[in-house]
């Protein structure tokens, strides 16, 4: 008959001793020079849009033409024709006066 081992289990017969666990680092509150130099590298982009592509952003965003004329310092007929709308034309006078 066999008789169990006991305090272990069969994996960890002849193991050793697990280390204690590790303990947290002491945190600094001064930056570090790694902190220091990636912010110096950082780069910022810009993009400037033409006037067609903000007219069209601004109504996409639901702007009236009048408030995109406003933003952009453009015409109303200059917004306008970015955005395709047409006038009409007046209509002619079909009432035959003379």
């Amino acid at each position: 008959m066999a008789t169990p081992i006991t305090g272990g289990t069969t994996f960890d017969l002849g193991a050793a001793p697990q280390a204690a666990a590790a303990q947290p680092q002491k945190t600094t509150t001064a930056p570090t020079t790694a902190v220091k130099q990636a912010s110096k590298s950082t780069t910022a982009y810009t993009v400037k849009l033409s006037e067609d592509a903000q007219v069209q952003l601004l109504n996409n965003q639901g702007q009236s033409v009048s408030q995109i004329s406003t933003i952009t310092d453009l015409s109303a007929q200059a917004v306008d024709g970015y955005l395709g709308i047409t006038q009409a034309a007046p209509a002619a006078d079909t009432t035959g006066s003379k």
